[in-house]
């Protein structure tokens, strides 16, 4: 028996990496997914072979969200999960070299991403009765990372905001959790995986197991 079967389950940054790693389990899980991405090539494709719902947002765009709930309630009926996963780095251990656009784009993801996203899936799944989110943060939001501090930044804001706002979604039956994984195998560490892989820094393959969080 599938534990997720009947559920509608929504995956930001779900055409790569970790999310499509936690689309491809959902989906095994036996819930329904919405994919929601910025790659309309890869996010539609994954959709396909997987029979899952490919949503084309920003998630720093709050009109976006709220296009994104409407979505997925209209379509699939409402809405039990969320895996607000998507994100970015920017690699500039310099902080006066930071330039502001690399600020900006970073706080959109990281940070404007996830604080939207709350404020829209929290109706939808409290509607539904209750549910869980999960948010992807990082090992950089629980110690220091030099050779990325304003990502480290990103990842400490999530790390605070789930944990401030956990027992108040807890009274409307909704649990919010952080992962916070290691360096992960995903496109997000493209550009410096060969200088890892010649220190020998181990990378964590992504996920093939849901959160426990979303467990019976």
């Amino acid at each position: 028996m599938t534990t997720l079967a009947g559920k509608v389950a929504l995956v930001t940054g779900g055409a790569s990496g970790i999310g499509e790693a936690t689309v491809r389990r959902l989906v095994a899980e036996g819930a329904t997914v919405a994919i929601v991405d910025t790659n309309d090539e890869r996010g539609a494709a994954l959709a396909g072979e997987l029979g899952a719902r490919f949503v084309r947002a920003d998630v720093a765009e709050p009109a976006d969200w709220r296009s994104v709930v409407d979505d997925v309630c209209s379509a699939l009926g409402g809405l039990d999960l969320a895996h607000l996963n998507a994100g970015t780095s920017i690699g500039q251990p310099d902080i006066a070299a930071l330039s502001d656009d690399d600020y900006r784009r970073i706080m959109r993801a990281n940070v404007d991403g996830v604080v939207f996203g709350l404020r829209a899936v929290v109706p939808a799944i409290a509607a539904r009765g209750g549910g869980a989110v999960v948010v992807t943060a990082s090992l950089a939001g629980l110690i220091p990372i030099a050779f990325d501090p304003v990502y480290a930044l990103t990842k400490h804001g999530v790390v605070g905001l789930v944990r401030s706002v956990a027992p108040t979604l807890a009274e409307q039956r909704i649990t919010v959790n952080c992962v916070c994984p290691g360096l992960t195998d995903t496109p997000l560490i493209s550009g410096a995986r060969d200088r890892l892989e010649a220190v020998g820094f181990p990378l964590i393959p992504p996920p093939t197991s849901p959160p426990r969080s979303w467990r019976a």
